[in-house]
């Protein structure tokens, strides 16, 4: 069976090293998706419970591309037809159909939802012999169109909530990215939980606490194991407690050599408090310190992984102010760094950045990543 995982653009990379890791499935990478084949429906709700770098995960029906809105439509209630809809409904199952669009176009999203949501009426009528409920605050079953410029892909939600909001993020900062692109930097960064890595700017900590979560294999919604797919008609009997549990025995709590850093006290304050809501605080670190005193707080070659999102010259931070900052980043990692450690490091312009590297580093990769509508880029630079 077919399956979609929606993802910001930039992180599609990820999210199929994670298919590969999670459920050890090869998927197609096309922009802000990943499509593959999934084994079963045990390895969907495994994925949908310890994504990091994905936003929605669908049983996929049916995806095309399409010229205007009247194609759109025509090609949506030809995809309908293809649907087992006794799968998916009873009479007492509620539904509604949520759409999210990318790109520019003459229509709006309700329009998609609300005309399909008739359709799915009239063919659940006509093929079952009754008329199903719409519900749109707390529905059985969600039919879920994600339109990317003029690609549609129309499924049903298993996740059943945006997977990019983490509930441990109550306390946070200025200017911190969100969890799924925390995610792709530890992960682009080659993390894999061996080495020793510290985040130098870590405001809220998520960078450092998604990075806990994926070595001690503790899912991100440990916490919160509210999925859509609990409530679709093929599953209402399956044991959850025991599902659930069996994914969560395999947990680790043992010490990880992961430190977060920040000169501001109540920055600092807010990533003990977010990774004592995810909870990693016990295998964690987190440390009020300006970059200026790495090398009297840091061994000499200790570190493996510097991994920050990193201010840039704005209307909020002048450039002699960041040029200050990127001078001493630099002379304080060619001091803490081993040999051919690992800078990865998220700004929104990385011109300044590349200047003020000094001839002890190289960049060895280079990349866009996307928030929404927000772009960044990345740069992964080797001490020599």
């Amino acid at each position: 069976m077919k399956a979609l995982a929606i993802t910001d653009k930039g992180l599609e990379k990820v999210a199929l090293l994670e298919l590969d890791e999670l459920i050890k499935v090869k998927g197609k990478a096309e922009e802000c998706v990943v499509v593959f084949n999934c084994k079963s429906f045990q390895d969907l709700f495994k994925f949908c419970y310890f994504g990091q770098s994905i936003e929605r995960v669908l049983l996929l029906f049916d995806s095309f591309s399409f010229k205007n809105l009247d194609d759109l439509e025509k090609k949506l209630v030809s995809s309908l037809k293809k649907i087992k809809l006794k799968d998916w409904f009873s009479k007492n199952t509620t539904f509604k159909v949520e759409c999210k669009r990318m790109g520019e176009h003459k229509f709006g999203s309700h329009t998609i939802e609300k005309e399909l949501g008739k359709n799915i009426i009239e063919q659940v009528d006509k093929a079952l012999g009754f008329t199903p409920k719409a519900n749109l605050e707390s529905p059985d079953a969600v039919f879920y169109v994600f339109i990317n410029n003029k690609k549609a892909y129309l499924g049903v939600d298993f996740a059943g909530r945006d997977l990019s909001k983490r509930q441990y993020r109550v306390f946070s900062s200025p200017g911190v990215v969100n969890a799924n692109l925390s995610f792709a930097i530890i992960r682009l960064a080659g993390y894999t939980g061996k080495q020793k890595m510290i985040d130098v700017y870590c405001k809220a900590g998520v960078v450092c606490i998604e990075a806990a979560l994926y070595v001690s294999n503790t899912s991100v919604n440990y916490y919160s194991k509210d999925f859509a797919f609990k409530k679709l008609k093929p599953f209402l009997k399956k044991d959850w407690d025991a599902f659930f549990k069996k994914l969560d025995s395999k947990r680790k709590t043992a010490k990880l050599d992961i430190l977060g850093l920040n000169s501001m006290l109540r920055h600092v304050e807010a990533a003990k408090k977010n990774s004592k809501l995810a909870g990693v605080d016990k295998t964690i670190s987190f440390s009020k310190m300006d970059v200026e005193w790495l090398d009297t707080k840091l061994d000499k070659s200790s570190v493996d992984i510097i991994a920050s999102r990193i201010p840039c010259p704005s209307k909020h931070v002048g450039e002699s102010v960041v040029r200050k900052l990127y001078k001493e980043l630099f002379y304080q990692a060619e001091f803490v760094m081993k040999k051919a450690g690992i800078m990865a490091l998220l700004t929104e312009r990385t011109g300044l950045l590349k200047k003020m590297m000094t001839p002890g580093f190289k960049i060895i990769k280079q990349d866009k990543l996307w928030a929404g509508k927000q772009s960044y880029e990345f740069l992964i630079i080797q001490k020599i």
